[in-house]
């Protein structure tokens, strides 16, 4: 059942975001727009979806009807997408740093071009580096020559350790350069990194799901007749 609940989640997300591209390029701005450039992510999410919730539905079938053939497809299938994972998770670790690069190449001329002009996308921002306690993708000089900046003559006030934007907390540049506070990048980094045995956890518990379905599914193969 869990493979189907998942399918559809994707499937529910990847419909959305296919039929209602508008607003999700309004809330995620033109880091998205650039993004699809290289994958649609709506039919991807669809694709991957369906992929899963086929998944389940073979696996169920084959378990139901004692099919050699659809156990063994399940088993085959949940394989390549454990070894797909592990692959990942290793990219993951590997490239980082060019992550970090090819993010910086998208997210920060947004920022430049959008912040304080873009009411949704100020508002993601907003929220982020409230939540992180950060300031910027990288740091306060993303703000650079931003719509907000030349309005207010001033940094965010995130950027000053500030919670109110009030007269006598003015971010200036000096101030923001003393302070120092942390990319939002990086602080999510060190986030994951401080809660790395959550991840880990969450992580190890969708393998062991995946190992022991295809345990049962070998296990069922093995003593049809």
């Amino acid at each position: 059942m869990g493979p189907q609940l998942c399918g559809a989640a994707l499937l529910a997300v990847g419909i959305w975001v296919s039929i209602d591209g508008a607003s999700f390029l309004k809330i995620f701005g033109p880091l998205s727009s650039s993004a699809m450039q290289f994958v649609n992510v709506g039919y991807f999410l669809i694709a991957a979806g369906a992929v899963v919730f086929a998944l389940g539905f073979l696996g169920c079938y084959g378990a139901q009807t004692e099919s050699k053939c659809a156990l063994m497809t399940f088993f085959f299938i949940l394989l390549l997408i454990f070894i797909a994972e592990v692959a990942a998770a290793v990219v993951a670790l590997v490239y980082t740093t060019m992550a970090e690069h090819f993010l910086t190449l998208l997210v920060v001329p947004a920022i430049k071009k959008d912040y304080g002009s873009q009411k949704d996308f100020t508002q993601v921002w907003n929220t982020t580096m409230t939540e992180l306690k950060c300031c910027g993708f990288t740091n306060y000089t993303d703000f650079e020559d931003s719509p907000y900046v030349r309005e207010n003559n001033a940094f965010p006030p995130f950027c000053c350790n500030n919670v109110t934007n009030t007269v006598n907390e003015t971010c200036t540049k000096e101030k923001a350069d003393h302070q120092k506070v942390e990319g939002c990048f990086q602080q999510l980094l060190y986030d994951i990194r401080t809660n790395a045995v959550t991840v880990g956890g969450v992580a190890a518990g969708i393998g062991g799901l995946e190992l022991a379905a295809m345990i049962v599914s070998m296990y069922l193969y093995c003593n049809l007749q």
